[in-house]
């Protein structure tokens, strides 16, 4: 048998090779008996998410890039982390201790971005593309890499802030259909604009007016 017999109608199979109708008609690696991952049904699912995603975006303005990314980063990590403070606050709540030092954390809005994407993102996604890397594995693994560098966050609290780190990589992933100066600025003005939007929206920085 050849390796395009299974192509045949079986009942033309039986016919052209004289054999039984009950003969079962034999498998060959073509008919599709090799397993490939991405074919399970979660993984397909996010193939196709990831795909979408990044050609929709690179569509987009570049101002509509820096704001949507943006906007996506936001809402698991406030979900998670802020809004039962606001609630607390709202409700005549007092946080325990100094109010956050509004200059304390200008570092870490400012550099730890330009760093974070000069160091993390722009070496591993430019290697994803060097070495051909699908984007539906790439992805993940970067940005599972990069949050697991952020130790100060619990094991069940990572899972809140990977949307937000895959926000990063669609940003720069958009900006590179420009040129990699565009990648790393808009990464970078994400980054920097989640980390302001954090700063602002924690409760313990405002006093209690009740």
């Amino acid at each position: 048998m050849s390796d395009t017999d299974w192509k045949i109608p079986a009942i033309k199979y039986h016919q052209l090779h004289g054999l039984d109708k009950s003969h079962p008609i034999p498998k060959t690696k073509s008919h599709g008996t090799e397993f490939e991952i991405g074919s399970i049904k979660i993984f397909a699912w996010w193939k196709n998410r990831v795909e979408k995603t990044y050609h929709k975006y690179k569509s987009y303005s570049d101002i509509r890039i820096i704001i949507q990314s943006f906007l996506f980063t936001l809402p698991l990590p406030f979900l998670y982390f802020n809004l039962l403070g606001w609630i607390y606050w709202f409700g005549g709540g007092q946080f325990i201790g100094p109010r956050m030092d509004p200059n304390q954390p200008i570092s870490a809005i400012i550099f730890a971005p330009i760093i974070e994407t000069l160091l993390i993102f722009f070496p591993l996604l430019e290697m994803a593309r060097v070495l051909s890397i699908p984007r539906w594995v790439s992805y993940p693994a970067i940005f599972f890499f990069f949050e697991s560098l952020h130790d100060q966050r619990s094991f069940f609290e990572h899972p809140f802030m990977w949307m937000t780190g895959y926000m990063f990589i669609v940003a720069y992933e958009a900006g590179r259909t420009r040129s990699l100066l565009h990648a790393i600025l808009f990464c970078t003005i994400v980054h920097e604009a989640y980390n302001i939007s954090c700063y602002l929206l924690n409760p313990a920085l405002y006093p209690s007016p009740f």
